[in-house]
């Protein structure tokens, strides 16, 4: 494989920007949730514009800006757990995109990012702490307990495994990225009470992407082309691309002031994940998460 020299990547770690995540995460989320406020300006130009479509691509973008943002991270988490953290843009751009893309689906947690221990020194002491927080905080010290710790860790397992699980799933991503091949609806979906005249409902949503996919028979079977909807939580994405932001920016952040001479033993912030509601701000509220039907 070809190789860089080391100048070049501190020159990445010295300009990459985490926060460009935040900003397009702040300009959808404020452009959506202000837009009574700035529709002219958004506007501007444009004629026959219908203000429901215009949200409704902001939350759009948003729910995919997701699974970009997973992808970025696993790409990220595999490429400092796996190589030397200076070659870091190297290993980037000539990732074994496949191979992660597999290792995402497999993702368990008997996985070696969750079990496995890495020898390191913290200050001045040789310690030997968990993978994950090798990871998420590399060699930067900190004043967390260990029942903190703890908690983090767990919780950062439990967001991966959530995150893992939607990127896995990812037809209507490859729909948006390939040809813009999709529609966004609303869903709604009842189902009838045996003996009663009434409906109870089971899922509903402002938002869903409706899409086509292939589903293969078994070898000398015909397949079948499947309608699929699936619905989507605006709120819930956007919560969930900040958490992902604050994983990218502690990754990068704690290397790039250890590893960069003129940033060395300067103090900064990073985040933890110890106090995030699993239930509250993770978990889907649209009841039904996906919808197919033969056609």
């Amino acid at each position: 494989m070809i190789s860089i020299s080391d100048s070049i990547q501190k020159e990445f770690y010295k300009n990459y920007n985490p926060d460009h995540w935040l900003y397009k995460i702040s300009r959808l989320k404020n452009c959506h949730d202000n837009y009574d406020e700035i529709e002219k300006i958004l506007k501007h130009d444009l004629a026959n514009v219908s203000d429901e479509d215009y949200k409704r691509s902001l939350r759009t973008e948003m729910h995919f800006l997701y699974f970009q943002m997973v992808e970025t991270l696993f790409e990220i988490i595999f490429a400092v757990s796996k190589h030397d953290n200076r070659n870091l843009w190297h290993t980037l751009t000539f990732s074994d995109w496949r191979n992660n893309y597999k290792e995402i689906s497999d993702l368990s947690i008997a996985s070696n990012l969750f079990t496995n221990k890495i020898k390191t020194i913290i200050g001045d002491n040789e310690v030997e702490i968990p993978l994950l927080r090798w990871i998420f905080y590399f060699i930067y010290p900190s004043r967390m307990t260990n029942e903190d710790w703890k908690n983090n860790l767990d919780n950062i397992q439990r967001l991966l495994l959530f995150f893992s699980k939607d990127f896995s799933d990812r037809g209507e991503y490859n729909a948006y990225k390939h040809s813009l091949r999709f529609y966004n609806s609303k869903f709604s979906m009842s189902i009838g009470i045996t003996g009663a005249n009434s409906m109870f409902n089971i899922g509903t949503s402002d938002d869903s992407i409706v899409y086509l996919e292939e589903h293969k028979g078994k070898p000398g079977e015909p397949g079948r082309v499947a309608q699929t909807i699936k619905p989507f939580d605006f709120e819930r994405d956007c919560q969930c691309c900040l958490i992902i932001y604050s994983m990218i920016k502690n990754i990068i952040e704690t290397r790039k002031y250890s590893l960069l001479g003129e940033l060395q033993g300067k103090e900064f912030d990073f985040s933890t994940f110890k106090d995030i509601n699993i239930i509250e701000d993770i978990i889907p509220k649209t009841g039904v998460t996906k919808s197919s039907i033969t056609i």
